[in-house]
């Protein structure tokens, strides 16, 4: 996952600042990457310690966010980026929320203790005023046999229940903190949104964060899961084994009564994963907390209803209207997650284009394509020449 630290910074520049970007992964070293010549500047940097931390980082997820308060950039002082981290110290395992200056400054925003096992913590949601975690009930289990025979994903364990938690900000208090039954899985959180409580005059705020998420923990732990690829190779049979991808869920914090609901979309059937909207990357004025995006766009296999994981398709979600409003899907074409760059003058959510990397499978080729947002239609096809890996994640940075 690439990500720039210094989003205010276009290049380096005369005053010998340079600038950088990093590729991230779970685990807390990073790739430093000259922005200017993209070479490698360093291939395992570790992170700054913490100020105000109190263990060792075991890891961090592979998705920041920008500070989502709507404020203007200010040259020299940039714009923080915000993290989650797993902490192992004296006391066991906690979760911190941690905020990153665009000078590399890092610093402990809250910490809470997980008393019942090391969680895997993959994504988070952010808005411009809280942070939401969500502790899927899945445990590490630190147990080299299982790490050997099942891998990382496979070896974890199980807990009764889901844990969620929402940060204040700008005080560091947790200001809900609640384990319920309903089993909620995910890799990707998608949005979060302030929504204000106005019925009957009682107030107070709902912090809703929007996932790509499971009922079942089969995608993350099962034999089937997505990183099977040793079965994907052992032909159709084996492929349409493989899981169909997730579901909308919305799980909505009421601040005020601390309750917690858990919201399915079950209306739209299609899976998918990797979901990105217009306001992935946003910082500044481009903040959007006060409600959650209308257009969500991801790729996933057994496309429109159909029985064949062969068949991939990218997809144009409309959450109003709960449906599929527009896609692309072709014979053989493997694509990968969009990403979205919007039209600087664009008036409307969908004005932009999305870039997909795809692989033609009958042409044995990787090409860059380029879409329409509003509509889904191929506006561009950029050739390789060669075969490339299939991506996961990846980034548009302005110059």
């Amino acid at each position: 996952f690439f990500w720039d630290y210094q989003p205010h910074m276009k290049e380096s520049n005369s005053s010998n600042k340079r600038k950088t970007i990093a590729a991230l992964t779970d685990a807390p070293p990073r790739t430093t990457i000259d922005f200017n010549t993209m070479d490698t500047i360093s291939s395992s940097t570790i992170n700054p310690l913490a100020s105000g931390a109190k263990g060792y980082e075991l890891m961090e997820t592979a998705h920041p966010m920008y500070s989502q308060a709507k404020m203007a950039a200010v040259d020299g002082e940039g714009v923080d980026t915000y993290n989650v981290a797993v902490e192992l110290g004296l006391q066991g395992p906690s979760v911190t929320v941690v905020r990153e200056t665009s000078q590399g400054e890092r610093s402990i925003v809250a910490s809470i203790p997980s008393n019942d096992g090391t969680p895997y913590i993959h994504s988070y949601g952010l808005s411009a005023n809280y942070a939401m975690i969500v502790l899927q009930p899945l445990r590490l289990d630190p147990s080299p046999d299982r790490l050997l025979e099942l891998g990382f994903l496979r070896a974890m364990t199980h807990v009764d229940q889901t844990r969620i938690i929402v940060v204040e900000l700008a005080s560091g208090d947790v200001v809900l903190d609640k384990s319920i039954d309903e089993k909620v899985y995910f890799y990707h959180s998608i949005s979060q949104a302030e929504i204000v409580n106005d019925q009957e005059g009682v107030g107070g705020v709902t912090v809703s964060l929007r996932l790509c998420a499971y009922k079942e923990p089969d995608q993350i732990t099962g034999e089937h899961q997505f990183m099977r690829l040793e079965q994907a190779k052992k032909g159709r049979e084996w492929r349409n084994k493989l899981h169909r991808g997730g579901k909308f869920c919305d799980i909505n914090c009421n601040l005020l009564d601390q309750s917690v609901e858990v919201d399915w979309k079950d209306e739209i059937e299609q899976g998918y994963e990797l979901p990105v909207t217009r306001y992935s990357r946003a910082f500044g004025l481009e903040c959007k907390s006060e409600k959650h995006p209308r257009y969500v766009y991801a790729f996933g296999a057994f496309a429109l209803g159909s029985k064949d994981y062969d068949n991939w398709g990218l997809f144009k979600f409309d959450l109003e209207d709960n449906k599929v409003s527009s896609y692309y899907q072709q014979d053989s074409v493997y694509l990968s997650e969009p990403i979205f760059v919007p039209n600087p003058d664009g008036e409307t959510e969908d004005d932009g284009v999305l870039l997909s990397q795809a692989y033609f499978g009958k042409e044995s080729e990787t090409k860059l394509l380029v879409f329409d947002a509003r509509n889904m239609e191929v506006m561009a096809t950029v050739s390789t020449g060669f075969r490339a890996p299939l991506d996961f994640h990846g980034a548009w940075i302005p110059n």
